[in-house]
């Protein structure tokens, strides 16, 4: 099975100019300085009567979401970042409300949604969201934790899945075009200060954010590129190219 090396040396690459990042999280903690002003956000949950209800206020009362959005930054700090706030009080959400969230981002035409989680179920309107949003143009990176059984979206055809690599670094990345874990990345996140710290561990969710931010890098010079097929052939033409 052919596994592809690749380096983004800061100096080939842009900074994510024009790209379009959806951040799938406990929202964005805009005053800490690894993040900034988004561009962009909104708010799903669900009522007390068991409808999903929209809200402006995408702020972060966790930390997780400004946690992984602070390693997106640093890899493309010129992306324009639209907060998705799903997760309120912990770190659970229903999965309608997940596949209203991806409906969003693909009204809003994003160009990546990452999701630095995973789900154990395989939902027939799981599915069909994320087919629907790589059909528009919207590639889904999102962390696989194979050990906890969170293999989906990542394990569909539509989606990317996104592991740690033990020994990466922050402009390192592997490509197995084969393999259900098609990205393996480095998995470490900025330090980060006060209560988020408590979220600063290396895991599969930091891992999904530098992959989003090199795919992004990769859109950029390439902005021809929407699905995740037309990105897989990219991928190949480019790791192949490395090593002729």
């Amino acid at each position: 099975m052919t596994t592809y090396q690749y380096y983004m040396a800061e100096g080939e690459w842009g900074k994510g100019k024009r790209i379009k990042i959806a951040h799938i999280d406990s929202g964005l903690n805009e005053w800490h300085p690894h993040v900034g002003k988004a561009a962009g956000g909104i708010a799903f949950q669900v009522s007390k009567e068991g409808k999903i209800t929209i809200e402006e206020n995408y702020h972060d009362d966790l930390g997780h979401g400004t946690a992984v959005a602070g390693v997106i930054k640093e890899q493309v700090p010129e992306a324009e970042m639209f907060a998705v706030k799903i997760f309120h009080d912990k770190l659970f959400a229903y999965i309608e409300v997940l596949c209203a969230a991806i409906e969003w981002c693909i009204e809003k035409e994003m160009d990546l949604i990452n999701l630095s989680l995973g789900v154990n179920k395989d939902v027939d309107a799981f599915r069909f969201i994320c087919d629907k949003a790589n059909e528009a143009g919207a590639i889904i990176i999102s962390a696989c934790d194979e050990t906890n059984g969170l293999f989906w979206p990542g394990y569909y055809n539509s989606a990317y899945a996104v592991q740690s690599l033990e020994n990466g670094n922050s402009q390192h990345f592997q490509f197995c075009p084969g393999d259900p874990i098609q990205f393996k990345t480095l998995g470490f996140p900025r330090s980060l200060e006060g209560p988020m710290q408590k979220f600063n561990f290396q895991g599969h969710s930091f891992a999904a954010a530098h992959m989003t931010g090199f795919i992004a890098k990769i859109k950029e010079k390439y902005p021809e590129v929407r699905t995740k097929q037309e990105m897989n052939q990219l991928l190949k033409e480019i790791g192949e190219h490395q090593f002729s």
